[in-house]
């Protein structure tokens, strides 16, 4: 990121750790003293803070991949159970503004929004409103706004829409996941898919189809006014806990921001945030944050907050979608769309008619003028694909078989979909016990 955006983060970050130090009991690192100027004794700007006590989750709560054992359930339930009281203390932190926190002239401040939707994925070089916002409007629409700019416009990274980054849970073995995702960027190779005008097509079209999601996911919320403090990656990196599994300390406060007060009643992703806990966590994630609630409170808004919270999965895969920080962004579109449509609307016809309209095809063409030529893609194939005659033959045939409802109704006019190819575990499984029996019969 430019040096300019690395100071507003680091301002950012320890007037919000100063901030919750002074208006709350969330353990935190203490602050002794932060400079964004390069203009110092030390030459670079910095933060000076406390050592955080205990040590990382990430210790102990093992990824899928782990050989090693992970927690057991009751233990992460003990903990998502204290992360659902932090987040019930972050949900009394209210502001009238959506942004972050910005420390001048001893007071605090809300100024420009710096969240990881606004900021990450070359996102903050983007010419889209950054707030502070007054509404929650305003907010989704930046971020939809973002989105819609990164798909046109930003490198996709590991985004095929059609084409899910296989997820290791939907694998028994490391081994056998591992193939999955050869398989995969196999095939999101032939034709540069993920960069190519009809991955970024598909994209512009979910994106604008989130406008009207948007609004029927709306709830009453307690206090529609003012926004809560949010932390921006609640992952097992960044949350330390003692030898009790009870947390000591949550670290990394970059990024924060306020929020819509259902984005904040939303489970933690763990062990990182791009990954979905069980349901069975996410009722200990409720239950932390209810038992949290004073005696006292009125009974309303403890029926307010729980639907809340109960609708969180929901917001949850939404902030995924928005921040494009998934793996799956069309199973995540696809609840997103269920959960507000019902299950009799179809999304594939709906993607097709949208492809067809004079609008899209328009939007098309002028996207099209990005891709890489013909000549430089099949150059690049080539040199991926050296000694790896298999795999090419698999990768094309596929490909093949995806584009075979596709037509073409005149040079200048996109393909015209007739159906929507979308990757699966299963596919690959299936091409996985091909390659096995094709390698058994070579023998």
């Amino acid at each position: 990121m430019p040096m300019e955006i690395g100071r507003k983060l680091l301002l950012s970050e320890a007037a919000t750790l100063r901030y919750l130090r002074a208006h709350s009991e969330i353990p935190v690192p203490e602050v002794y003293d932060y400079c964004a100027s390069s203009d110092n004794e030390i030459g670079i700007p910095f933060i000076f803070m406390s050592e955080a006590p205990g040590w990382p989750l990430s210790k102990v709560w093992k990824s899928a991949d782990s050989s090693q054992p992970s927690l057991e359930t009751p233990t992460k339930a003990k903990i998502i159970s204290q992360l659902g009281k932090i987040t019930w203390k972050l949900a009394q932190l209210r502001f009238d503004k959506i942004g972050s926190l910005y420390e001048e002239n001893n007071s605090f401040i809300i100024k420009e929004c710096l969240s990881r939707g606004h900021m990450m994925n070359e996102r903050c070089s983007l010419d889209i409103a950054r707030g502070p916002f007054t509404s929650k409007e305003e907010f989704y629409d930046s971020l939809i706004s973002a989105l819609s700019e990164h798909a046109e416009a930003l490198r996709l990274s590991h985004h095929c829409f059609i084409a899910p980054v296989p997820s290791r849970s939907d694998y028994l073995s490391y081994r056998q996941y591992e193939s999955a995702v050869d398989l995969w960027n196999d095939f999101v190779t032939i034709g540069r898919k993920i960069d190519s005008s009809d991955n970024r097509l598909d994209y512009i079209v979910a994106v604008d189809a989130l406008h009207d999601v948007i609004q029927k996911f709306q709830l009453p919320e307690t206090y529609p006014e003012t926004f809560p403090l949010c932390h921006p990656d609640l992952s097992v990196n960044n949350i330390y806990v003692d030898e009790d599994y009870n947390i000591t300390c949550i670290i990394d406060w970059a990024f924060a921001s306020t929020i819509p007060e259902p984005m904040l009643l939303t489970p933690p992703g763990l062990p990182q945030y791009r990954d979905e806990i069980s349901s069975e966590l996410q009722i200990s994630f409720i239950d932390g944050f209810i038992a949290s609630m004073s005696e006292s409170t009125r009974e309303n808004p403890v029926h307010r907050y729980r639907k809340s919270l109960e609708r969180g999965r929901v917001f949850w895969k939404l902030s995924r979608l928005l921040n494009l920080d998934s793996i799956n962004d069309y199973p995540l579109f696809s609840t997103l769309w269920k959960f507000t449509h019902g299950p009799e609307q179809d999304l594939v016809q709906y993607f097709l008619q949208q492809r067809r309209s004079a609008h899209y095809i328009q939007l098309y063409n002028e996207v099209q003028q990005e891709d890489e030529s013909i000549f430089k893609i099949e150059k690049d194939e080539k040199d991926y694909f050296r000694n790896k005659d298999l795999r090419h033959t698999i990768a094309n045939k596929m490909t093949l078989m995806s584009e075979w409802k596709t037509k073409y109704t005149d040079k200048r006019l996109p393909r015209l979909r007739e159906d929507m190819f979308v990757t699966s575990a299963n596919l690959w499984k299936w091409v996985q016990i091909f390659i096995q029996n094709w390698e058994k019969m070579s023998w």
